[in-house]
């Protein structure tokens, strides 16, 4: 394996110099770190990273945060998908991934500090946003990098979002002008998580600027038991809904099957994101949101990494 002392050998340099050369030191001429690069690439060498990283007293990891629940978000396929991303991204750079999940928001706060102290980590990719989040206060006053998935809480807080208000919006509206509904309603499970927030908000300014009645009905954060039973119910009393929009394709799928075995009914559904490993959420009037998780993780990681760069906003469109 070609190492530093080789390519300083052949250079007629020393091992510092040609090492700073290799990382673009501002005290080396340009003519000299040309000669160097060019020498590393004859040769084949390969840097350590993990060993320049540590030298730096920093890992080339970057942690991904989890929101908190008993229910493991991990396996959540939008936040497989976001990982994706983030991976496919870190490769290029060379950097790995290290992950902290926990139930509670204090298990988490501890598993991000005993990253930050013994990962040597100090950057971190948040796959939610909320405010007061005391994980965030802890990578402040560590003075770490990181970016949120979602809404900024903060005027300089780094975030990767969709324009949920305009997503919500633009779902109500193709509601009406494709399946012209007349009365509709829109489910949602967290509505203090600031996207599914904002998706209501702007899908009720479609109904209202159209004036077509709608309601709201907010479901548990995690599945209880005859869950499914009691919002049967609630569908049964609400025979004239001819539209429903749902925050993610998980509450879409429940929805979806609970009109379909139990009431026999084919209501125009549309939902937030998109599980295409799940073949059971289809048909003709069945439309989603498509947010593009594996674009919102790559662009996390050049919205970490680029100085310039404080935040991007990745497209929707609404598809079959």
């Amino acid at each position: 394996m070609v190492t530093i002392r080789d390519i300083a050998k052949r250079a007629g340099v020393s091992v510092s110099t040609a090492s700073r050369a290799l990382n673009n030191h501002p005290k080396i001429s340009q003519k000299t770190r040309d000669k160097i690069q060019a020498l590393a690439d004859e040769m084949g060498y390969m840097p350590n990273y993990n060993a320049k990283n540590l030298t730096n007293g920093v890992s080339n990891a970057i942690g991904v945060v989890f929101p908190p629940g008993e229910l493991s978000p991990a396996s959540n396929p939008f936040y497989v998908d976001i990982l994706m991303g983030i991976n496919e991204e870190l490769r290029a750079r060379n950097g790995v991934l290290s992950v902290a999940i926990a139930n509670t928001m204090a298990e988490l706060t501890a598993n991000v500090e005993s990253l930050i102290s013994q990962g040597l980590i100090r950057y971190f990719v948040l796959l939610y946003s909320k405010s007061n989040d005391p994980v965030i206060k802890l990578l402040r006053a560590q003075k770490v990098n990181y970016v949120v998935i979602g809404d900024p809480n903060a005027d300089d807080e780094c975030y990767v979002n969709n324009d949920n208000q305009l997503a919500g919006q633009k779902a109500g509206e193709y509601l009406i002008h494709k399946f012209e509904t007349k009365r509709t309603l829109f489910v949602e499970s967290d509505p203090e998580q600031g996207f599914e927030r904002k998706r209501r908000m702007g899908f009720q300014k479609a109904m209202a600027a159209a004036e077509v009645p709608t309601e709201v009905l907010k479901l548990p954060k995690q599945s209880e038991f005859r869950l499914d039973q009691a919002v049967a119910q609630f569908l049964t009393t609400r025979s004239t809904i001819e539209g429903i929009v749902t925050t993610d394709d998980a509450l879409g799928l429940m929805i979806y099957q609970l009109l379909w075995r139990q009431l026999n009914r084919d209501v125009p559904l549309i939902s937030f994101n998109r599980n295409r490993s799940n073949n059971f959420l289809m048909g003709e009037s069945v439309r989603f949101v498509e947010l593009y998780p594996q674009s919102m993780g790559a662009a996390a990681v050049r919205v970490l990494f680029d100085p310039q760069k404080r935040s991007e906003m990745i497209p929707f469109t609404i598809e079959r």
